[in-house]
C-alpha cells in the first residue's frame, strides 16, 4: 500500500501486506493519538483493515501557532 505522510512536508512509503491501521503506526513509528489516518478522504479508526492495493494519508491532527 501507499502511505503518504502530510506533516509538514509530503512523504510517500510503500508498506507490503495486509494490516490494520493500528499495524502500520506501529510499523511506521507514528503516534494515532497525534495523527488521522485517511483512506478516500474517510477517517479511519485503528482496527480498520488495510489492503496493499489501498492509498492512505496521514495528517498530523497537532499544528503549531
Amino acid at each position: 500500500m501507499k502511505v503518504i505522510f502530510k506533516m509538514p512536508f509530503r512523504k510517500e512509503v510503500e508498506v507490503k501486506g495486509i494490516k490494520t491501521v493500528k499495524q502500520l503506526a506501529e510499523e511506521l513509528n507514528f503516534s494515532l493519538e497525534s495523527n488521522l489516518v485517511l483512506r478516500n478522504g474517510k477517517m479511519l479508526t485503528p482496527d480498520e483493515k488495510l489492503n496493499e492495493e489501498d492509498v492512505v494519508e496521514v495528517l498530523s491532527a497537532i499544528s503549531g501557532g
